[in-house]
Protein backbone atom coordinates (compact mmCIF):
# COMPACT_ATOMS: atom_id res chain seq x y z
CA UNK A 1 0.00 0.00 0.00
CA UNK A 2 1.31 3.48 -0.89
CA UNK A 3 2.29 6.15 1.64
CA UNK A 4 -0.04 8.85 0.34
CA UNK A 5 -3.63 8.84 1.49
CA UNK A 6 -6.45 11.34 1.69
CA UNK A 7 -7.03 13.00 5.05
CA UNK A 8 -10.40 12.46 6.65
CA UNK A 9 -12.77 15.44 6.78
CA UNK A 10 -12.39 16.12 10.52
CA UNK A 11 -8.59 16.34 10.29
CA UNK A 12 -8.82 18.47 7.12
CA UNK A 13 -11.11 20.89 8.92
CA UNK A 14 -8.74 21.14 11.89
CA UNK A 15 -5.86 21.95 9.54
CA UNK A 16 -8.01 24.54 7.75
CA UNK A 17 -8.91 25.99 11.13
CA UNK A 18 -5.23 26.80 11.61
CA UNK A 19 -5.49 29.21 8.67
CA UNK A 20 -8.99 30.56 9.26
CA UNK A 21 -9.39 30.51 13.06
CA UNK A 22 -6.53 32.22 14.88
CA UNK A 23 -8.37 33.63 17.88
CA UNK A 24 -11.72 35.00 19.06
CA UNK A 25 -11.57 37.91 16.65
CA UNK A 26 -11.20 35.62 13.64
CA UNK A 27 -14.25 33.61 14.77
CA UNK A 28 -16.26 36.82 15.16
CA UNK A 29 -15.04 37.94 11.74
CA UNK A 30 -16.21 34.80 9.96
CA UNK A 31 -19.60 34.77 11.68
CA UNK A 32 -20.23 38.47 11.05
CA UNK A 33 -19.34 38.08 7.38
CA UNK A 34 -21.89 35.27 7.10
CA UNK A 35 -24.53 37.43 8.79
CA UNK A 36 -23.85 40.33 6.45
CA UNK A 37 -23.94 38.07 3.39
CA UNK A 38 -27.34 36.86 4.64
CA UNK A 39 -28.65 40.46 4.25
CA UNK A 40 -28.91 41.10 7.98
CA UNK A 41 -30.00 44.59 9.03
CA UNK A 42 -29.09 44.06 12.68
CA UNK A 43 -26.27 41.94 14.14
CA UNK A 44 -25.44 41.36 17.80
CA UNK A 45 -22.20 39.90 19.17
CA UNK A 46 -22.24 38.80 22.81
CA UNK A 47 -19.06 37.55 24.50
CA UNK A 48 -18.44 35.88 27.80
CA UNK A 49 -14.96 36.36 29.22
CA UNK A 50 -13.75 38.01 26.01
CA UNK A 51 -14.96 34.98 24.05
CA UNK A 52 -12.91 32.41 25.95
CA UNK A 53 -16.16 30.94 27.33
CA UNK A 54 -18.75 31.91 24.74
CA UNK A 55 -19.24 33.83 21.52
CA UNK A 56 -22.82 34.40 20.40
CA UNK A 57 -23.67 36.03 17.08
CA UNK A 58 -27.33 36.84 16.47
CA UNK A 59 -28.65 38.25 13.17
CA UNK A 60 -31.99 38.98 11.48
CA UNK A 61 -30.87 37.83 8.05
CA UNK A 62 -32.36 35.33 5.61
CA UNK A 63 -31.83 32.35 7.88
CA UNK A 64 -31.59 28.68 6.78
CA UNK A 65 -33.82 25.67 6.53
CA UNK A 66 -32.93 22.25 7.95
CA UNK A 67 -31.12 21.04 4.82
CA UNK A 68 -29.00 24.19 4.50
CA UNK A 69 -28.20 24.04 8.20
CA UNK A 70 -26.72 20.56 7.79
CA UNK A 71 -24.90 21.48 4.58
CA UNK A 72 -23.32 24.60 6.13
CA UNK A 73 -20.99 22.35 8.15
CA UNK A 74 -19.67 20.52 5.08
CA UNK A 75 -16.28 21.73 3.91
CA UNK A 76 -16.32 24.00 0.83
CA UNK A 77 -20.12 24.12 0.91
CA UNK A 78 -21.31 27.62 -0.03
CA UNK A 79 -24.27 29.42 -1.54
CA UNK A 80 -22.17 32.36 -2.70
CA UNK A 81 -20.40 31.07 -5.81
CA UNK A 82 -21.43 28.40 -8.28
CA UNK A 83 -19.32 28.84 -11.41
CA UNK A 84 -15.86 29.96 -12.51
CA UNK A 85 -17.47 33.23 -13.63
CA UNK A 86 -18.72 33.90 -10.08
CA UNK A 87 -15.17 33.69 -8.72
CA UNK A 88 -14.23 36.79 -10.74
CA UNK A 89 -17.36 38.76 -9.75
CA UNK A 90 -17.42 38.18 -5.99
CA UNK A 91 -19.81 40.51 -4.23
CA UNK A 92 -20.06 38.63 -0.93
CA UNK A 93 -17.62 38.76 1.97
CA UNK A 94 -17.34 35.00 2.36
CA UNK A 95 -17.30 32.41 -0.40
CA UNK A 96 -14.83 29.63 0.43
CA UNK A 97 -17.17 27.56 2.62
CA UNK A 98 -14.45 26.94 5.22
CA UNK A 99 -15.58 29.06 8.17
CA UNK A 100 -18.25 26.97 9.93
CA UNK A 101 -16.61 23.54 9.50
CA UNK A 102 -13.25 24.97 10.61
CA UNK A 103 -14.75 26.60 13.71
CA UNK A 104 -16.77 23.47 14.52
CA UNK A 105 -13.60 21.37 14.46
CA UNK A 106 -12.03 23.38 17.34
CA UNK A 107 -15.08 24.49 19.34
CA UNK A 108 -18.52 23.40 20.56
CA UNK A 109 -21.15 24.88 18.24
CA UNK A 110 -24.92 25.31 18.45
CA UNK A 111 -26.91 26.98 15.67
CA UNK A 112 -30.54 28.12 15.59
CA UNK A 113 -31.85 29.16 12.19
CA UNK A 114 -35.22 29.99 10.71
CA UNK A 115 -36.60 31.28 7.42
CA UNK A 116 -39.59 32.85 9.16
CA UNK A 117 -41.17 33.39 12.54
CA UNK A 118 -43.32 30.27 12.44
CA UNK A 119 -40.70 27.55 12.97
CA UNK A 120 -37.01 27.07 13.48
CA UNK A 121 -34.33 24.38 13.59
CA UNK A 122 -31.38 23.76 15.89
CA UNK A 123 -28.22 21.80 15.27
CA UNK A 124 -25.44 20.88 17.73
CA UNK A 125 -21.94 20.05 16.46
CA UNK A 126 -19.02 18.51 18.35
CA UNK A 127 -15.59 17.77 16.84
CA UNK A 128 -17.03 18.64 13.46
CA UNK A 129 -19.84 16.05 13.67
CA UNK A 130 -23.55 16.73 14.06
CA UNK A 131 -24.61 15.20 17.37
CA UNK A 132 -28.11 16.63 17.74
CA UNK A 133 -30.93 18.07 15.61
CA UNK A 134 -34.13 19.48 17.09
CA UNK A 135 -36.67 22.27 16.89
CA UNK A 136 -35.18 25.67 17.52
CA UNK A 137 -36.22 29.28 18.03
CA UNK A 138 -38.97 30.51 15.70
CA UNK A 139 -37.21 33.79 14.86
CA UNK A 140 -36.18 34.76 11.35
CA UNK A 141 -32.42 34.80 11.07
CA UNK A 142 -29.55 32.86 12.60
CA UNK A 143 -28.12 32.52 16.08
CA UNK A 144 -24.73 30.85 16.47
CA UNK A 145 -23.27 29.95 19.86
CA UNK A 146 -19.56 29.08 20.07
CA UNK A 147 -18.39 27.54 23.34
CA UNK A 148 -14.92 26.67 24.64
CA UNK A 149 -12.88 27.67 21.59
CA UNK A 150 -9.78 25.46 21.13
CA UNK A 151 -10.96 23.08 23.86
CA UNK A 152 -9.54 20.15 21.88
CA UNK A 153 -6.33 21.93 20.76
CA UNK A 154 -4.68 22.98 24.05
CA UNK A 155 -1.49 24.19 22.35
CA UNK A 156 -3.50 26.76 20.38
CA UNK A 157 -5.39 27.80 23.50
CA UNK A 158 -2.13 28.27 25.41
CA UNK A 159 -0.81 30.75 22.85
CA UNK A 160 -3.78 33.10 22.99
CA UNK A 161 -3.13 36.52 24.53
CA UNK A 162 -4.67 37.78 27.75
CA UNK A 163 -8.44 38.25 27.93
CA UNK A 164 -8.13 42.04 27.62
CA UNK A 165 -5.80 41.74 24.64
CA UNK A 166 -8.04 39.25 22.85
CA UNK A 167 -11.05 41.45 23.61
CA UNK A 168 -9.26 44.44 22.05
CA UNK A 169 -8.82 42.44 18.82
CA UNK A 170 -12.55 41.70 18.72
CA UNK A 171 -13.45 45.32 19.42
CA UNK A 172 -11.09 46.52 16.70
CA UNK A 173 -12.61 44.20 14.13
CA UNK A 174 -16.23 44.97 15.03
CA UNK A 175 -15.40 48.70 14.90
CA UNK A 176 -14.09 48.27 11.36
CA UNK A 177 -16.91 46.05 10.13
CA UNK A 178 -19.39 48.61 11.51
CA UNK A 179 -17.54 51.33 9.56
CA UNK A 180 -17.61 49.27 6.38
CA UNK A 181 -21.36 48.58 6.76
CA UNK A 182 -22.88 51.70 8.35
CA UNK A 183 -26.33 50.65 7.09
CA UNK A 184 -26.31 47.70 9.51
CA UNK A 185 -26.92 48.12 13.25
CA UNK A 186 -24.16 46.41 15.26
CA UNK A 187 -24.09 45.64 18.97
CA UNK A 188 -21.07 44.25 20.82
CA UNK A 189 -21.12 43.25 24.49
CA UNK A 190 -18.76 41.46 26.86
CA UNK A 191 -20.11 39.98 30.08
CA UNK A 192 -23.25 42.07 29.58
CA UNK A 193 -21.39 45.39 29.14
CA UNK A 194 -22.04 47.20 25.85
CA UNK A 195 -18.80 48.06 24.05
CA UNK A 196 -20.24 49.28 20.74
CA UNK A 197 -23.74 50.06 19.50
CA UNK A 198 -24.44 51.61 16.11
CA UNK A 199 -27.77 52.70 14.67
CA UNK A 200 -27.51 51.35 11.14
CA UNK A 201 -28.60 54.65 9.57
CA UNK A 202 -25.82 54.61 6.93
CA UNK A 203 -23.88 57.50 8.49
CA UNK A 204 -20.16 56.68 8.70
CA UNK A 205 -19.44 59.77 10.80
CA UNK A 206 -21.91 58.60 13.44
CA UNK A 207 -20.17 55.22 13.55
CA UNK A 208 -16.83 56.99 13.95
CA UNK A 209 -18.35 58.92 16.85
CA UNK A 210 -19.22 55.61 18.53
CA UNK A 211 -15.54 54.67 18.30
CA UNK A 212 -13.71 57.97 18.92
CA UNK A 213 -14.31 60.95 21.24
CA UNK A 214 -16.03 64.11 20.02
CA UNK A 215 -12.83 66.16 19.75
CA UNK A 216 -11.51 63.63 17.20
CA UNK A 217 -14.73 63.75 15.18
CA UNK A 218 -14.57 67.55 15.09
CA UNK A 219 -11.11 67.28 13.58
CA UNK A 220 -11.91 64.76 10.85
CA UNK A 221 -11.74 65.92 7.23
CA UNK A 222 -14.01 64.41 4.58
CA UNK A 223 -12.50 63.61 1.18
CA UNK A 224 -13.66 62.12 -2.11
CA UNK A 225 -12.05 61.59 -5.52
CA UNK A 226 -11.91 59.18 -8.46
CA UNK A 227 -9.97 58.20 -11.56
CA UNK A 228 -10.73 55.86 -14.43
CA UNK A 229 -10.36 52.75 -12.25
CA UNK A 230 -11.21 53.68 -8.67
CA UNK A 231 -13.44 55.86 -6.56
CA UNK A 232 -12.32 56.72 -3.04
CA UNK A 233 -13.97 58.53 -0.16
CA UNK A 234 -13.73 58.71 3.58
CA UNK A 235 -12.49 60.69 6.56
CA UNK A 236 -8.99 61.61 7.68
CA UNK A 237 -7.84 63.21 10.92
CA UNK A 238 -6.01 66.50 11.09
CA UNK A 239 -2.33 66.13 12.03
CA UNK A 240 -3.15 67.39 15.52
CA UNK A 241 -5.04 64.15 16.24
CA UNK A 242 -2.84 61.09 15.86
CA UNK A 243 -2.32 57.63 17.30
CA UNK A 244 0.83 55.62 18.01
CA UNK A 245 0.10 52.79 15.56
CA UNK A 246 -1.45 52.12 12.16
CA UNK A 247 -4.28 50.25 13.83
CA UNK A 248 -6.56 53.26 13.42
CA UNK A 249 -6.09 53.38 9.65
CA UNK A 250 -8.99 51.45 8.12
CA UNK A 251 -9.05 50.34 4.47
CA UNK A 252 -12.30 49.14 2.89
CA UNK A 253 -12.61 47.74 -0.64
CA UNK A 254 -16.11 47.08 -1.94
CA UNK A 255 -17.32 46.84 1.69
CA UNK A 256 -14.49 44.40 2.54
CA UNK A 257 -11.92 45.19 5.27
CA UNK A 258 -8.45 44.73 3.82
CA UNK A 259 -4.80 44.95 4.88
CA UNK A 260 -2.45 46.57 2.37
CA UNK A 261 0.74 48.25 3.56
CA UNK A 262 1.43 49.85 0.19
CA UNK A 263 -1.89 51.68 0.28
CA UNK A 264 -1.30 52.71 3.90
CA UNK A 265 2.13 54.02 2.92
CA UNK A 266 0.53 56.03 0.13
CA UNK A 267 -1.78 57.63 2.69
CA UNK A 268 1.13 58.28 5.05
CA UNK A 269 3.08 59.90 2.22
CA UNK A 270 0.33 62.51 2.02
CA UNK A 271 0.96 63.27 5.70
CA UNK A 272 4.73 63.48 5.17
CA UNK A 273 6.21 66.32 7.28
CA UNK A 274 2.80 66.86 8.93
CA UNK A 275 3.29 64.15 11.56
CA UNK A 276 6.01 63.50 14.15
CA UNK A 277 7.98 60.26 13.92
CA UNK A 278 6.02 57.16 15.01
CA UNK A 279 2.68 58.96 14.90
CA UNK A 280 -0.14 57.93 12.57
CA UNK A 281 -3.43 59.51 11.48
CA UNK A 282 -6.92 58.18 12.07
CA UNK A 283 -8.17 57.21 8.63
CA UNK A 284 -11.29 55.68 7.14
CA UNK A 285 -10.70 55.03 3.44
CA UNK A 286 -13.35 53.39 1.28
CA UNK A 287 -12.37 52.13 -2.18
CA UNK A 288 -14.90 51.29 -4.87
CA UNK A 289 -13.61 49.25 -7.79
CA UNK A 290 -14.92 46.90 -10.47
CA UNK A 291 -14.67 43.34 -9.02
CA UNK A 292 -12.77 42.35 -12.16
CA UNK A 293 -9.90 44.62 -11.08
CA UNK A 294 -9.45 43.10 -7.63
CA UNK A 295 -8.61 39.54 -6.58
CA UNK A 296 -9.95 38.71 -3.11
CA UNK A 297 -8.97 35.04 -3.28
CA UNK A 298 -5.29 35.26 -2.31
CA UNK A 299 -5.60 34.93 1.48
CA UNK A 300 -7.46 32.32 3.59
CA UNK A 301 -9.14 35.06 5.64
CA UNK A 302 -9.66 37.32 2.57
CA UNK A 303 -7.76 40.11 4.33
CA UNK A 304 -5.22 40.68 1.57
CA UNK A 305 -6.39 41.52 -1.92
CA UNK A 306 -4.58 42.19 -5.19
CA UNK A 307 -5.43 45.19 -7.38
CA UNK A 308 -4.81 45.13 -11.11
CA UNK A 309 -4.00 48.87 -11.21
CA UNK A 310 -2.58 49.31 -7.73
CA UNK A 311 -0.04 51.98 -8.75
CA UNK A 312 -2.86 54.18 -10.00
CA UNK A 313 -4.74 53.64 -6.75
CA UNK A 314 -1.72 54.64 -4.68
CA UNK A 315 -1.32 57.85 -6.70
CA UNK A 316 -5.01 58.66 -6.25
CA UNK A 317 -4.87 58.13 -2.49
CA UNK A 318 -1.72 60.18 -1.94
CA UNK A 319 -2.75 63.10 -4.16
CA UNK A 320 -6.29 63.25 -2.72
CA UNK A 321 -5.20 63.25 0.93
CA UNK A 322 -2.33 65.65 0.31
CA UNK A 323 -4.63 68.07 -1.51
CA UNK A 324 -7.15 67.89 1.33
CA UNK A 325 -4.50 68.74 3.92
CA UNK A 326 -3.24 71.66 1.85
CA UNK A 327 -6.74 73.13 1.68
CA UNK A 328 -7.28 73.18 5.44
CA UNK A 329 -6.34 75.49 8.32
CA UNK A 330 -4.24 73.18 10.48
CA UNK A 331 -3.25 75.50 13.32
CA UNK A 332 -3.83 73.44 16.50
CA UNK A 333 -6.10 75.05 19.07
CA UNK A 334 -4.62 74.62 22.55
CA UNK A 335 -7.18 73.29 25.03
CA UNK A 336 -7.24 74.22 28.70
CA UNK A 337 -5.95 71.52 31.06
CA UNK A 338 -5.19 71.32 34.75
CA UNK A 339 -1.51 72.15 35.03
CA UNK A 340 0.95 70.70 37.56
CA UNK A 341 3.14 72.97 39.63
CA UNK A 342 5.57 74.79 37.34
CA UNK A 343 9.00 73.27 37.00
CA UNK A 344 12.27 75.12 36.67
CA UNK A 345 12.61 76.29 33.09
CA UNK A 346 15.79 75.63 31.18
CA UNK A 347 15.70 79.26 30.03
CA UNK A 348 18.01 81.69 31.85
CA UNK A 349 16.04 84.89 32.52
CA UNK A 350 19.12 86.73 33.74
CA UNK A 351 20.99 85.96 30.54
CA UNK A 352 17.92 86.91 28.55
CA UNK A 353 17.75 90.34 30.17
CA UNK A 354 21.45 90.88 29.59
CA UNK A 355 21.12 89.86 25.96
CA UNK A 356 18.15 92.17 25.52
CA UNK A 357 20.00 95.17 27.01
CA UNK A 358 23.13 94.41 25.01
CA UNK A 359 21.30 93.51 21.81
CA UNK A 360 22.57 95.54 18.86
CA UNK A 361 20.18 97.30 16.55
CA UNK A 362 20.86 94.65 13.92
CA UNK A 363 21.43 91.07 15.01
CA UNK A 364 23.57 88.55 13.20
CA UNK A 365 21.81 87.49 10.04
CA UNK A 366 20.83 83.85 9.73
CA UNK A 367 22.32 81.95 6.75
CA UNK A 368 20.65 82.86 3.50
CA UNK A 369 18.29 80.14 2.23
CA UNK A 370 18.53 78.81 -1.30
CA UNK A 371 16.74 80.90 -3.92
CA UNK A 372 13.02 80.29 -4.20
CA UNK A 373 11.34 79.62 -7.55
CA UNK A 374 10.51 82.77 -9.45
CA UNK A 375 7.09 84.28 -8.74
CA UNK A 376 4.77 85.74 -11.30
CA UNK A 377 4.58 89.51 -11.40
CA UNK A 378 0.80 89.36 -11.03
CA UNK A 379 0.97 87.99 -7.48
CA UNK A 380 -0.15 90.78 -5.12
CA UNK A 381 1.61 91.67 -1.89
CA UNK A 382 -1.17 90.03 0.13
CA UNK A 383 -0.98 86.48 -1.10
CA UNK A 384 -4.04 85.17 -2.92
CA UNK A 385 -4.08 81.78 -1.19
CA UNK A 386 -3.16 82.90 2.28
CA UNK A 387 -2.80 79.94 4.68
CA UNK A 388 -2.20 81.86 7.91
CA UNK A 389 -4.40 84.52 9.48
CA UNK A 390 -3.26 88.15 9.40
CA UNK A 391 -1.04 88.29 12.48
CA UNK A 392 -0.10 91.31 14.59
CA UNK A 393 3.29 90.87 16.31
CA UNK A 394 3.33 91.28 20.11
CA UNK A 395 6.75 90.10 21.26
CA UNK A 396 9.18 87.24 21.80
CA UNK A 397 9.25 84.79 24.70
CA UNK A 398 12.25 82.74 25.91
CA UNK A 399 14.18 83.82 22.83
CA UNK A 400 12.30 81.06 21.01
CA UNK A 401 8.58 81.74 20.71
CA UNK A 402 7.09 84.64 18.74
CA UNK A 403 3.76 85.97 19.99
CA UNK A 404 1.05 87.30 17.66
CA UNK A 405 -2.63 88.11 17.88
CA UNK A 406 -5.65 88.83 15.73
CA UNK A 407 -9.21 89.65 16.73
CA UNK A 408 -9.97 85.99 17.53
CA UNK A 409 -6.92 84.41 19.13
CA UNK A 410 -3.41 84.52 20.53
CA UNK A 411 -0.82 82.75 18.34
CA UNK A 412 2.56 81.33 19.34
CA UNK A 413 5.13 80.59 16.63
CA UNK A 414 8.19 78.41 17.23
CA UNK A 415 10.82 80.39 15.33
CA UNK A 416 13.10 77.38 14.72
CA UNK A 417 10.29 75.11 13.53
CA UNK A 418 8.98 77.89 11.27
CA UNK A 419 12.42 78.55 9.80
CA UNK A 420 12.90 74.81 9.27
CA UNK A 421 9.65 74.58 7.30
CA UNK A 422 10.60 77.57 5.11
CA UNK A 423 14.09 76.27 4.33
CA UNK A 424 12.81 72.72 3.81
CA UNK A 425 10.38 73.80 1.11
CA UNK A 426 12.99 76.06 -0.49
CA UNK A 427 15.49 73.19 -0.56
CA UNK A 428 12.83 70.87 -1.99
CA UNK A 429 12.09 73.36 -4.78
CA UNK A 430 15.78 73.80 -5.57
CA UNK A 431 16.59 70.08 -5.52
CA UNK A 432 13.51 69.00 -7.49
CA UNK A 433 14.33 70.88 -10.67
CA UNK A 434 14.69 68.56 -13.66
CA UNK A 435 17.98 70.18 -14.65
CA UNK A 436 19.76 71.31 -11.49
CA UNK A 437 21.76 74.51 -11.64
CA UNK A 438 25.32 73.54 -10.73
CA UNK A 439 28.51 75.34 -9.86
CA UNK A 440 31.55 73.79 -11.57
CA UNK A 441 34.70 74.01 -9.49
CA UNK A 442 38.08 74.99 -10.91
CA UNK A 443 39.66 73.33 -7.91
CA UNK A 444 37.77 70.25 -6.67
CA UNK A 445 37.61 69.65 -2.92
CA UNK A 446 37.94 66.29 -1.22
CA UNK A 447 35.85 64.27 1.22
CA UNK A 448 37.49 61.70 3.49
CA UNK A 449 35.54 58.43 3.61
CA UNK A 450 36.25 54.85 4.64
CA UNK A 451 37.28 52.28 2.06
CA UNK A 452 33.88 50.61 2.44
CA UNK A 453 32.11 53.91 1.74
CA UNK A 454 34.27 54.51 -1.32
CA UNK A 455 33.25 51.09 -2.69
CA UNK A 456 29.57 51.80 -1.95
CA UNK A 457 29.84 55.21 -3.64
CA UNK A 458 29.45 53.69 -7.09
CA UNK A 459 25.83 52.72 -6.33
CA UNK A 460 24.86 56.32 -5.49
CA UNK A 461 27.00 58.19 -8.01
CA UNK A 462 24.18 58.71 -10.52
CA UNK A 463 21.78 59.84 -7.80
CA UNK A 464 24.33 62.38 -6.57
CA UNK A 465 24.74 63.62 -10.13
CA UNK A 466 20.96 64.07 -10.44
CA UNK A 467 21.26 66.53 -7.53
CA UNK A 468 24.08 68.35 -9.33
CA UNK A 469 26.86 66.81 -7.23
CA UNK A 470 29.61 65.48 -9.56
CA UNK A 471 31.87 63.09 -7.66
CA UNK A 472 34.95 61.07 -8.62
CA UNK A 473 36.95 58.53 -6.60
CA UNK A 474 40.44 59.91 -5.98
CA UNK A 475 41.86 57.00 -3.99
CA UNK A 476 40.73 54.26 -1.60
CA UNK A 477 39.61 56.73 1.08
CA UNK A 478 39.04 60.00 -0.79
CA UNK A 479 36.17 61.30 -2.90
CA UNK A 480 36.66 64.41 -5.03
CA UNK A 481 33.81 66.88 -5.61
CA UNK A 482 33.99 68.57 -9.04
CA UNK A 483 30.65 70.40 -8.99
CA UNK A 484 27.82 71.03 -6.59
CA UNK A 485 24.28 72.51 -6.64
CA UNK A 486 24.13 76.30 -6.74
CA UNK A 487 22.15 76.38 -3.50
CA UNK A 488 25.04 75.09 -1.36
CA UNK A 489 25.85 77.83 1.16
CA UNK A 490 29.11 79.57 0.38
CA UNK A 491 31.83 78.50 2.79
CA UNK A 492 29.97 75.32 3.81
CA UNK A 493 30.07 73.41 0.52
CA UNK A 494 32.15 70.60 1.99
CA UNK A 495 29.75 70.07 4.88
CA UNK A 496 26.69 70.08 2.59
CA UNK A 497 28.31 67.60 0.21
CA UNK A 498 29.37 65.25 3.00
CA UNK A 499 25.88 65.23 4.55
CA UNK A 500 24.31 64.35 1.19
CA UNK A 501 26.82 61.58 0.50
CA UNK A 502 26.44 60.03 3.94
CA UNK A 503 22.64 60.20 3.87
CA UNK A 504 22.58 58.41 0.53
CA UNK A 505 25.08 55.79 1.69
CA UNK A 506 22.89 55.09 4.73
CA UNK A 507 19.90 54.17 2.55
CA UNK A 508 19.41 50.56 1.49
CA UNK A 509 17.14 51.52 -1.40
CA UNK A 510 18.05 54.76 -3.10
CA UNK A 511 15.04 56.80 -4.22
CA UNK A 512 15.61 60.31 -5.57
CA UNK A 513 12.32 61.68 -4.21
CA UNK A 514 12.89 60.08 -0.81
CA UNK A 515 16.43 61.36 -0.60
CA UNK A 516 15.41 64.86 -1.65
CA UNK A 517 13.04 64.84 1.30
CA UNK A 518 15.63 63.49 3.76
CA UNK A 519 18.42 65.80 2.60
CA UNK A 520 16.12 68.83 2.59
CA UNK A 521 14.85 68.10 6.11
CA UNK A 522 18.34 67.44 7.41
CA UNK A 523 19.87 70.60 5.94
CA UNK A 524 16.86 72.73 6.91
CA UNK A 525 17.19 71.67 10.55
CA UNK A 526 20.91 72.38 10.71
CA UNK A 527 20.85 75.76 8.98
CA UNK A 528 17.71 77.38 10.40
CA UNK A 529 17.55 80.06 13.07
CA UNK A 530 17.91 78.42 16.47
CA UNK A 531 15.94 78.60 19.67
CA UNK A 532 17.21 81.08 22.29
CA UNK A 533 18.23 83.52 19.56
CA UNK A 534 16.63 86.95 19.48
CA UNK A 535 15.68 88.20 16.03
CA UNK A 536 14.58 91.69 15.11
CA UNK A 537 11.22 92.90 13.81
CA UNK A 538 12.38 92.93 10.20
CA UNK A 539 13.49 89.29 10.42
CA UNK A 540 10.25 88.33 12.15
CA UNK A 541 8.15 89.95 9.41
CA UNK A 542 10.17 88.14 6.78
CA UNK A 543 9.85 84.83 8.66
CA UNK A 544 6.04 85.04 8.84
CA UNK A 545 5.78 86.20 5.23
CA UNK A 546 7.89 83.27 4.05
CA UNK A 547 6.03 80.83 6.29
CA UNK A 548 2.72 81.98 4.81
CA UNK A 549 4.03 81.15 1.33
CA UNK A 550 4.72 77.54 2.30
CA UNK A 551 2.50 74.72 1.07
CA UNK A 552 2.32 73.49 4.64
CA UNK A 553 3.04 76.31 7.09
CA UNK A 554 1.65 74.37 10.06
CA UNK A 555 4.42 71.86 10.85
CA UNK A 556 8.18 71.59 10.53
CA UNK A 557 9.64 68.81 8.29
CA UNK A 558 9.62 66.47 11.30
CA UNK A 559 5.92 66.98 12.01
CA UNK A 560 6.21 69.32 15.02
CA UNK A 561 3.81 72.28 14.98
CA UNK A 562 5.16 75.65 13.87
CA UNK A 563 2.21 77.58 15.31
CA UNK A 564 -0.36 77.12 18.07
CA UNK A 565 -3.36 79.22 18.98
CA UNK A 566 -5.41 80.07 22.08
CA UNK A 567 -8.88 81.37 21.28
CA UNK A 568 -10.06 84.56 22.98
CA UNK A 569 -12.83 82.53 24.62
CA UNK A 570 -10.32 79.99 25.95
CA UNK A 571 -8.16 82.73 27.45
CA UNK A 572 -11.17 84.41 29.06
CA UNK A 573 -12.24 81.04 30.47
CA UNK A 574 -8.80 80.42 31.98
CA UNK A 575 -8.91 83.87 33.60
CA UNK A 576 -12.49 83.13 34.75
CA UNK A 577 -13.89 86.11 32.90
CA UNK A 578 -16.47 83.79 31.34
CA UNK A 579 -17.86 80.38 32.23
CA UNK A 580 -16.45 77.40 30.32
Amino acid sequence: MGKIRQLDETLSNMIAAGEVVENMASVVKELLENAIDASAKSVEVHLREAGFREITVLDDGEGMDKDDLRMAFKRHATSKIKTHHDLHHIGSLGFRGEALPSIASVAKVEVDASLNEQSGDRIVVRNGDIVSEEKGEARKGTKILIKDLFYNTPARLKHLKSAQRELSFVVDYVNKIALSHPHIAFTLTNNGKTLLKTQGDNDVLKVLHQIYPLDVIKNMLAFENKNQYFKIKGYMSKPSHTRSSRQHMTLITNRRIIHNNKLLNAALSAYRTYLPVHKFPILYLEIEVDPLLVDVNIHPQKLSVKFTEEAELRKLIESTLASRLKSEDLIPMVERREQPAPEQSGFDFTQAKERQSERPSKVEETPAPPPTPEKTQEEPASKKNKRLPYLSYIGQSFGTYLLFQDENALYIVDQHAAAERIRYEQYIAAMSRETPTVRNLLTPFDLSLSNREILAHESIKETLLSFGLHTEVKDDTTLSIHSHPHWFKEGEEEEYAERMVRLLLAEEEVSVSKMIDKVAADLACKHSVRANKYINKHEIDRLIEDLDRCENPFTCPHGRPTILSFSTHELETMFQRVQS
